[in-house]
């Protein structure tokens, strides 16, 4: 896993649409069986485990006869094995600016994919292991016993603020990301960039409500986590994250943005390739095991899937655990039960524990409205492919 800067005339320059090619393209989809690699993934067919191909199939030939769709690849796994994976053309990531198109591309496993806000789920995992070995005592802990240096900033509610009141999104800190853009000096990610401290630039942020009693999302006190991270284990979010998750999940690909300052961009700046973030979601399937090594305990991974607060007024209304998104899905009468990882752009990995299922999107629509919804993808086909 490698760090990256990015030039800051990249995260300030004005926000661009650029143009989608028209395909000739056939909708008639053949199923074939993901490769199998050294990567440390079995692969399968649907019907070796309870599923039909046929919704699948009906799936793609949708996609198919869909233009400019900005799908960028697929993946499904099913009892721990991959039954499904397939990957569309489309642009890469650039940053310069933010969400503007980069190269056309043949997407492939070998791709590394920008995940942006997917990237909270990955820190959050982060923050599990750090539980694990022995570096944070307990979500409960205080801010102020890892930041003695913001005594003068951690006065009154703040003083009380926890780990989990970040972890969770119910900090109460202002942080307002969406009203202006990037570029503007109003927009606190852009404040994040410039800034020479951006851990006290966000515990300086006013306390709008209380902490622990209401949803606000902030990509900002997703970034104080990463630093408390470092600060508990002595070494660097970069060089935790290789030492204890991406190294021992063999992850070949990766690489991570970070701010000016050096300090990484925590909130949205992880790129991975899709089978090793299949990996990381693979965890919370397997009781926080991958192969015989153990990354999370089991009480951390009922815990990151609890709905401790309602999103009902956010972009994803349903609940929100650990950096993770909680809603049900609905398919021929049948309720899923669901958490998941969602990014900028439509990148998803929906995790459903009781079919023992990992449905992964990554797409291109950054500044496009989306001519297919993951969403209705997973209701409207791949659960339909699950036998009862």
């Amino acid at each position: 896993m490698k760090k990256a800067n990015y030039l800051l005339a990249g995260i300030f320059a004005l926000l661009a649409l650029f143009g989608c090619k028209e395909e000739s393209i056939s909708p008639n989809y053949v199923y074939s069986i993901p490769e199998q690699t050294s990567d440390g993934w079995e692969t399968d067919i649907p019907e070796n485990l309870a599923m039909d191909v046929t919704p699948l199939i009906e799936m793609m030939n949708y996609i198919n006869s869909t233009n400019d769709h900005n799908i960028h690849n697929i993946l499904i796994l099913k009892d721990g094995k991959l039954v499904f994976e397939e990957y569309f053309d489309g642009y890469l990531y650039s940053n310069d600016p933010p969400g503007s198109n980069g190269d056309y591309i043949t997407y492939n496993r070998e791709v590394d994919h920008y995940l942006a806000s997917v990237t909270k789920s990955v820190t959050s995992v982060l923050v599990g292991i750090a539980e694990y070995e022995g570096f944070i005592n307990s979500v409960d802990d205080k801010l102020i016993d890892y930041f003695p240096e913001y005594s003068d900033i951690l006065v009154g509610e703040k003083a009380d603020l926890t780990i989990h009141d970040l972890i969770t999104m119910t900090s109460g800190l202002a942080f307002d990301e969406s009203t202006y853009p990037y570029g503007d000096s109003r927009n606190d990610i852009t404040q994040l960039f410039v800034s020479d401290d951006p851990t006290a630039y966000v515990l300086s942020r006013d306390l709008t409500s209380g902490p622990g009693t209401s949803f606000f999302y902030n990509s900002g006190t997703t970034n104080v986590l990463g630093r408390i991270v470092e600060k508990a284990s002595g070494m660097s979010l970069i060089d935790f994250g290789n030492q204890y998750l991406f190294d021992p999940l063999n992850c070949q690909g990766g690489l991570w943005e970070s701010f000016s300052s050096g300090l990484l961009f925590a909130s949205g700046g992880l790129y991975l390739r899709p089978r090793e973030l299949m990996k990381i979601g693979y965890l919370f399937l397997n009781n926080g095991m991958w192969g015989t090594q153990q990354f999370l305990s089991e009480d951390w991974i009922n815990e990151s899937k609890y709905p401790y607060i309602s999103t009902a007024t956010s972009f994803y209304p349903g609940y929100y655990g650990y950096q993770w998104w909680i809603r049900d899905f609905h398919a021929e009468g049948n309720t899923y039960s669901c958490f998941y990882a969602a990014g900028w752009g439509e990148q998803y990995m929906f995790i459903f524990p009781e079919q023992d299922l990992i449905i992964e999107f990554n797409c291109g629509n950054y500044y496009n409205s989306a001519r297919i919804s993951p969403f209705d993808l997973v209701e409207d086909y791949i659960l339909e492919a699950i036998k009862k």
